[in-house]
């Protein structure tokens, strides 16, 4: 005996494949974005923006120019989408760490291995071509950078300071500035490589100078 499935539930079996089709190409989308804005930051930091065309992204990625121009108006479009996508994502982890429950100190060292590991030598070199080929930008990025990266930070020491971890005789302006500056500098490729450091460890280090200091407990005592 044939058993006939009602008409509706054809339709739902059929709106189910549509749904997961759509959602599979909604996925393959956002890799295929994804894939153009790290070839990019690729280009951009080794040859600098200018240099850079449209064509020779698409070349890397063997895709046509027109496929790039489906996901960003322009070269200008690309380079807005990396760094604001990078500031966007710093920010939602130190909202994380900051929210969290925990030592003040520890959140502290915290932030400042994500700031000196993430702005290593090429989001330098980007941050360069964005004050270069788009001050506005930059403009605007450093206003972010500033007003809640570093309020952030500074907020956590001050915290910090109110609990009695941290000495109260340090301005916490100059800290973030100091160690910021210092990580920075040690984080270029030359550096790295002349002395056999990866840069997951030179923040920690230069954090445990500034926070321990570079004497042994004996020669404290002293």
């Amino acid at each position: 005996m044939e058993v006939l499935l009602p008409i509706n539930t054809f339709e739902n079996v059929l709106t189910k494949e549509t749904k997961y089709t759509k959602l599979v190409s909604m996925v393959k989308k956002e890799d295929l974005r994804q894939a153009i804005l790290d070839a990019s930051c690729r280009k951009f930091a080794s040859f600098g923006y200018k240099r850079v065309t449209v064509q020779e992204i698409a070349s890397e990625l063997g895709i046509s120019k027109k496929t790039i121009y489906r996901f960003f108006n322009s070269k200008d479009d690309i380079l807005r989408e990396i760094v604001v996508g990078k500031v966007n994502s710093l920010l939602e982890t130190f909202r994380g760490i900051q929210d969290a429950r925990g030592f003040a100190v520890d959140k502290i060292q915290m932030i400042s291995e994500i700031v000196g590991t993430q702005f290593n030598e090429q989001w330098q070199k980007i941050l360069m071509e964005v004050r270069t080929n788009a001050p506005a930008l930059f403009k605007e990025i450093e206003g972010i950078l500033q007003s809640k990266v570093a309020h952030a930070w500074q907020n956590m020491f001050i915290d910090g300071q109110k609990k009695g971890w941290i000495r109260k005789d340090i301005d916490p302006v100059v800290f973030t500035t100091a160690y910021i500056g210092v990580v920075r500098e040690l984080m270029k490729v030359d550096f790295l490589s002349k002395h056999s450091l990866t840069e997951s460890e030179v923040p920690k280090q230069v954090f445990r100078i500034f926070t321990e200091g570079i004497l042994t407990e004996k020669a404290r005592r002293r």
